[in-house]
């Protein structure tokens, strides 16, 4: 038998080809070996749908996949931030720092941390001037006077409760206007210890003006020691600061202070002002003449002293030359002193009658008396003698 042949085989046993009472024999029965293909069979309607819903969800869960890998990635890439030259950063975990003192501070540069809530990033400006001003002893200025340079009307009297003013240690009063500059020495501290550090910095400089005030009279703060104020007050600034330990540190150039009397007296305290600058110009000028009349008393004592030193030395030495002649001449005077009598006068008379134009000369008479000298006054001048012919 063929391949493409088939077999028919009904025998009576056989359950497939048995119809019963009632039953109704199949169209065709077909047996197949084992060699034979499988016959084709169309895919009914429902299995097209189904079929396309599964490529529908294939294609939204690869959308989805794509969507839930970027939503990681901008997750992590929103991690990233940077610190700044003049800050420094804090990292929290779960609102606390994640170090200790300098480990727990980030440098600047490029970092990474978890978003918030698991981490939050706390930027504080370190190498930052920060500044403030009291609020204490000074008249309100409003914004646009202060930009403008402009003051505001004093005034008939002071107001206490506008007018900002301090005490002075006379029992002044006075105006002091200050501003401090500082910068933050100890971020953790500074932030995480106090809500408002800044205003703790400001109540430390308004307590310290009124110390310093109290400490000073208002001439010397306003005039006279202008540095000596400023400076018992900084050490009062800097003694509050660091008892609290408010994380900050002062620039000693930083600060600049303004004190001046009540305006409602300014009058009395510029006349008080040109009176002191009168008495020490005054002063000055009594001064510089005494300076000079000692000078010139001095120039005066040490040409005298000059002058008899001098002299004094002169004769000394006069005196001295005068000893050696004399006693150079001792020998000769004690061998014949008569002799030498004689030639010192006529050495003298020579020097006496040098230029005398009348000399006469009277010898002593033989018996030793003198003889008698009679001159005549207002006598007739002597006629020149006549010039000799030749």
């Amino acid at each position: 038998m063929s391949d493409h042949d088939h077999s028919h085989s009904h025998g009576p046993g056989d359950p497939s080809h048995s119809h019963g009472p009632g039953t109704e024999a199949p169209a065709h029965s077909h047996s197949h070996g084992p060699g034979a293909p499988e016959p084709e069979h169309e895919l009914p309607m429902e299995d097209s749908s189904t079929q396309a819903l599964s490529d529908a969800l294939k294609s939204s869960f690869l959308v989805v996949r794509v969507v839930m890998a970027g939503l990681i990635v901008l997750f992590f890439a929103s991690g990233i931030f940077t610190v700044g030259p003049q800050e420094v950063a804090i990292k929290l975990l779960f609102g606390a720092p994640t170090g200790i003192g300098e480990a727990a501070l980030l440098k600047p540069g490029l970092h990474w941390s978890f978003p918030f809530p698991i981490n939050e990033i706390v930027k504080i400006p370190k190498g930052q001037v920060h500044t403030v001003v009291s609020s204490a002893g000074w008249y309100p200025v409003t914004r646009e006077q202060e930009l403008a340079g402009q003051e505001p009307a004093a005034g008939g009297t002071l107001n206490p409760a506008t007018d900002g003013y301090t005490l002075t240690a006379d029992g002044n009063i006075m105006h002091v206007k200050v501003t401090l500059r500082y910068y933050i020495s100890d971020p953790v501290a500074h932030v995480f210890d106090f809500t408002a550090a800044s205003n703790l910095v400001q109540n430390a400089l308004n307590n310290a003006l009124h110390h310093a005030s109290a400490q000073f009279t208002v001439d010397k703060a306003t005039r006279q020691d202008i540095a000596g104020f400023k400076e018992r007050l900084m050490n009062r600034v800097q003694q509050l600061v660091s008892a609290q330990n408010l994380g900050v540190e002062f620039d000693p150039r930083g600060c600049d202070v303004t004190a001046i009397p009540p305006r409602q007296v300014k009058a009395a305290f510029d006349a008080v002002l040109e009176a002191e600058n009168d008495k020490r110009k005054t002063i000055n000028t009594a001064q510089g003449e005494a300076n000079t009349t000692l000078t010139r008393a001095q120039a005066e004592a040490d040409a005298v002293r000059n002058a008899g030193r001098s002299d004094a030395t002169r004769i000394v030495q006069s005196a001295q030359a005068d000893a050696d002649y004399f006693l150079a001449r001792l020998p000769e005077f004690k061998s014949n002193p008569q002799l030498f009598r004689d030639r010192r006068l006529t050495e003298t008379m020579a020097t006496v009658l040098a230029n005398a134009q009348e000399k006469y000369f009277l010898v002593e008479r033989s018996d030793g008396t003198p003889r008698e000298l009679r001159i005549l006054l207002n006598r007739e001048p002597l006629k020149p003698a006549a010039p000799k012919q030749q």
